[in-house]
């Protein structure tokens, strides 16, 4: 798949779709190659798709250029907030921020890597016509064999140990926010995204995956096959089993 943006004609379906209010939380880190189109694709789509929404842009301590060009693309568009980390905190922690920064009616998750084309949101906001909250489920994942390895593991464990059959809790996701009004997230791992998706079904939310496109990586930011970041969102699983 190429990294091109929804035609108008695939715009104007999607304007039939159950969207009031959107808030697309973007975390950057080391993005400098991808964030700008991608802010930029996100930006032209969500603006056939809906008169009320904000893209939420949080730089979380990138060494390159990413945070100049968020500042860049803030005064370009009226749309964009930008949140800042002086210092790296991790993929747990900034996502969970950028859940909660979030101020429409619905949120969605898209990397700065641009991993997602912003397009999958036509296609994940068809769930929300039966349902509160859609993870997209990446049916061919563009990631080496060692990240496939770990996923697998992960979401086996997953089923294990909470008795969920989501199969990939770690993809993008599009939910209402009130959601985040009911659960509490505790994690600063990456488990957070699994807790999300665990705490809102419990909460009688009703989820369900919907199949999305996965595209190369294209820049270098990802710190998710660290053996530290491998280590403590397995941690998490193993402790937060009795609390979630």
């Amino acid at each position: 798949m190429n990294r091109t943006q929804a035609s108008p004609s695939r715009a104007q379906q999607g304007s039939a779709l159950p969207i009031t209010s959107i808030s697309m939380v973007i975390p950057a880190y080391n993005d400098e190659t991808t964030i700008a189109k991608l802010v930029q694709d996100t930006d032209c789509l969500l603006k056939e798709l809906s008169t009320d929404y904000e893209i939420v842009l949080l730089n979380d301590g990138s060494k390159d250029n990413t945070l100049a060009i968020l500042h860049d693309l803030a005064k370009k568009f009226s749309s964009v907030r930008v949140v800042n980390h002086e210092v790296n905190q991790g993929y747990g922690k900034t996502i969970k921020e950028l859940y909660y920064a979030g101020t429409k009616d619905l949120v969605m998750s898209l990397p700065g890597d641009y991993q997602f084309a912003p397009k999958e949101l036509i296609t994940m906001a068809q769930g929300l016509r039966t349902h509160d909250f859609v993870i997209g489920h990446r049916v061919k994942r563009n990631d080496p064999p060692r990240r496939l390895l770990q996923s697998a593991i992960y979401n086996l464990m997953l089923r294990i140990f909470y008795g969920i059959s989501f199969k990939d809790v770690n993809s993008i996701k599009l939910f209402r926010r009130e959601i985040l009004k009911k659960i509490t997230l505790e994690s600063d791992t990456p488990f957070v995204d699994a807790e999300l998706c665990i705490r809102a079904h419990r909460a009688g939310f009703k989820v369900i995956e919907i199949p999305i496109d996965h595209l190369p990586r294209l820049s270098t930011g990802a710190s998710g096959g660290k053996i530290s970041v491998i280590t403590d969102t397995f941690g998490d699983l193993i402790r937060m089993s009795t609390r979630v």
